[in-house]
């Protein structure tokens, strides 16, 4: 069964919630720790916040989360 993964990203002073879906179990929930944890990597070389959640998104898919649109 899948449940939904939430994060709040910030950049500035821009915010947005993204919301994906995944695995509800302990090795996805691990997963999706470490994707978190990378995150200030990844804003550290991203030029603006359109640039960062574009990265984010992907960053969270490729490590099998699936954007949900709310």
């Amino acid at each position: 069964m899948n449940k939904p993964y939430i994060i709040c990203l910030q950049f500035g002073t821009w915010r947005n919630e993204l919301w994906f879906s995944a695995e509800d179990d302990t090795k996805t929930a691990e997963r999706w720790k470490a994707a978190v944890d990378s995150l200030p990597l990844m804003s550290d070389r991203c030029a603006n916040s359109n640039e960062f959640m574009s990265e984010a998104v992907e960053h969270f898919e490729e490590a099998g989360f699936t954007r949900i649109m709310r």
